[in-house]
């Protein structure tokens, strides 16, 4: 299977979880689902479809992209499956990826990239 996404790809959705993902987080088909609904996410927070001009963006663009979307697709993986760790390990997670993701969609927002 070839990641559905753009914005990220699978294996930084992987990178974000951190170690002992679960089954379902590492099916790439789910993967695939969380970096599609990320990538909504980011357009509807910032209205404008980077999925659309992703060709014409600059590397280090993709990259801030990149880091948004992999870090809120790894966000709803841990949410939908919060039993492969203890609650802490888990709340952990949940709170590194949202920093994550706000603070980039925050900057990428804030230079209108």
């Amino acid at each position: 299977m070839v990641d559905a996404g753009t914005l990220a790809t699978t294996a930084q959705v992987l990178l974000a979880i951190g170690e002992n993902a679960s089954a379902t987080q590492i099916l790439e088909a789910n993967t695939n689902i969380w970096i599609l609904q990320a990538e909504a996410l980011i357009f509807l927070e910032t209205d404008r479809d980077y999925v659309t001009d992703y060709a014409s963006l600059a590397a280090n663009v993709k990259q801030s992209l990149a880091l948004c979307a992999s870090s809120k697709a790894a966000f709803l993986a841990v949410n939908q499956n919060q039993n492969q760790w203890q609650l802490a390990t888990s709340q952990s997670k949940l709170n590194v990826l949202d920093i994550a993701y706000r603070e980039t969609l925050d900057r990428i927002k804030a230079v209108d990239l």
